[in-house]
């Protein structure tokens, strides 16, 4: 088990927020791209983005671990300057800042999928389950559990025992348009530690397989 920094910023805004590109989210891709741009810094998290925004019902909301914290403070600086260049306004702001443990633990720990996460080709999954949904968590398991995996070695924290999922995804899916990847929602218990708001599976960078403890 690893302890992490962990900032959580949550927004309200004038209006709803839609999905895509804004100053704010481009705000958080260009600090971020500045960090990894210095010369010789190796990320604490690998390939896993240590600050990723995302828009939750309507409301932009920005989670950041280890270095990305410092990111994350220096756009909090920037509000009223990115509020100026936006359509909507920011209109209230709270952040959260602790340790938070990351890695295996010995209990099992339930989440919750509040955007999709993207997952196989919806083509492959549809020949493997012929839309089955026992077959489909059947099948996803194995993904959810190398999700895990993955962010382990990215952070480099040691796996002894076997990362155990149980896993209910919902029948329906959405399909990504530009990869045709299979997005799911729905709950999971894992016996692994992993801070809410924190992305799992593909396209974490954008907001897809944000979870939350349930």
């Amino acid at each position: 088990m690893l302890k992490v920094n962990y900032l959580l910023l949550t927004m309200k805004t004038d209006r709803e927020v839609k999905l895509g590109v804004s100053p704010l989210s481009l705000q958080v891709t260009s600090e971020y791209q500045k960090l990894l741009n210095q010369s010789g810094y190796t990320p604490s998290g690998g390939n896993y983005p240590l600050i990723q925004y995302k828009v939750i019902r309507g409301a932009p909301i920005i989670v950041a671990v280890n270095e990305g914290c410092d990111v994350l403070w220096n756009i909090y600086d920037c509000l009223d300057e990115i509020n100026e260049r936006s359509t909507w306004e920011i209109t209230e702001k709270r952040i959260i800042d602790k340790k938070v443990n990351l890695g295996p633990t010995d209990k099992w720990v339930r989440y919750r999928f509040l955007t999709p996460w993207l997952t196989i080709p919806a083509e492959e999954l549809g020949k493997k389950t012929q839309n089955n949904l026992q077959q489909k968590n059947k099948i996803l398991t194995p993904v959810l559990e190398n999700n895990f995996l993955g962010i382990a070695r990215n952070f480099d924290i040691p796996v002894e025992d076997e990362i155990n999922i149980n896993l209910n995804v919902r029948d329906n899916f959405i399909i990504q348009k530009d990869t045709g990847v299979a997005g799911f929602f729905g709950t999971f218990y894992a016996n692994f530690e992993l801070p809410p708001f924190l992305g799992l599976g593909r396209s974490i960078s954008r907001g897809f397989g944000t979870i939350k403890h349930n």
